[in-house]
């Protein structure tokens, strides 16, 4: 009995010494494509509901357990953030890139390394999702990033109004306003950009936002941000769009005149009903079936 109880704590102690000794090696190593097998053996033996915690360099992330955002900060460092170099590139020196307005921020994998990397000297960030927002918040805090980011609780939209909020399981990022009430629904607070854009103006400022289709009811309420020609990034996903969709542009066709496609050739094209609607059957064909755009 007692030979067994050695042997079972020898064995043990054997397991504790390995994996300090991939850990460590792990930090120590080189050899990325290790690094990347280490994390994701982490990653996928988390439990649902547990918190990680990241350290890629001076960034840090506190991150959600089975959430596809989380799961690409956690194993490859990195999430959309090669989207906002892209167009902070083509912006310019012209563009003095003080102030970014992050609509859907999620976690903060925008908008946190935009101020810790210099990029921008500030930010305005929205999440409506409750649970995500604490975690925008924690990592704001532990990135020592609170004097230079302004978040709110809240989804922004047409109206000041409460909206239905649905929450997709395993991809938080994913979460969606919905016309009615869902049984994994949440109810969240929402606001116009326009009451927080009165002192910006396209010289100064970068709109990046990634909302799940509810681009077309932003813009309806953004009447004078639009008006002011601020750049804006957004994802374009088609099967998300209502099928009125392009009628909510038509304010933003009037003030905005180029737009670049950023994942596929950045290539300066003219921003109307015609070349939007011709770029549908593109993006439908590639993996994803979605781009983002900057429109200037």
């Amino acid at each position: 009995m007692f030979y067994t109880k050695y042997l079972k704590k020898r064995y043990y102690r054997i397991i504790e010494s390995l994996i300090k000794k991939i850990l460590i090696y792990k930090n120590s190593s080189k050899n990325t494509d290790l690094q990347k097998t280490i994390r994701s053996a982490i990653y996928y033996t988390t439990k649902n509901n547990e918190i990680l915690f990241s350290n890629n360099k001076d960034i840090k992330y506190l991150l959600g357990s089975r959430d596809w955002i989380s799961l690409k900060l956690f194993i490859d460092k990195s999430f959309d953030y090669s989207i906002l170099t892209k167009a902070i590139k083509l912006l310019g020196k012209k563009h003095s890139k003080s102030t970014l307005i992050n609509i859907g921020a999620h976690i903060g994998s925008t908008c946190i390394p935009a101020i810790k990397k210099n990029k921008f000297t500030n930010s305005i960030v929205f999440e409506p999702t409750k649970k995500t927002f604490n975690l925008l918040q924690s990592n704001i805090f532990l990135n020592e990033v609170d004097d230079k980011i302004q978040a709110y609780n809240l989804a922004i939209s047409n109206k000041k109004s409460n909206l239905y909020l649905a929450i997709k399981k395993g991809n938080v990022g994913g979460n969606y306003i919905s016309k009615k009430k869902r049984k994994n629904a949440e109810v969240v607070k929402s606001d116009i950009l326009d009451n927080y854009t009165n002192n910006l103006n396209k010289n100064n400022t970068l709109i990046f936002m990634d909302v799940e289709g509810h681009e077309p009811n932003i813009f309806l309420g953004a009447k004078k941000t639009i008006k002011k020609k601020i750049p804006i990034v957004f994802e374009f996903y088609p099967a998300l769009l209502d099928k009125n969709w392009i009628k909510n542009f038509n304010l933003v066709f009037k003030n905005y005149k180029f737009f670049y496609d950023l994942r596929n050739n950045n290539k300066k094209q003219k921003f109307n009903q015609k070349n939007l609607t011709a770029l549908i059957s593109k993006v439908n064909s590639i993996e994803g079936k979605h781009t983002d755009l900057m429109i200037v």
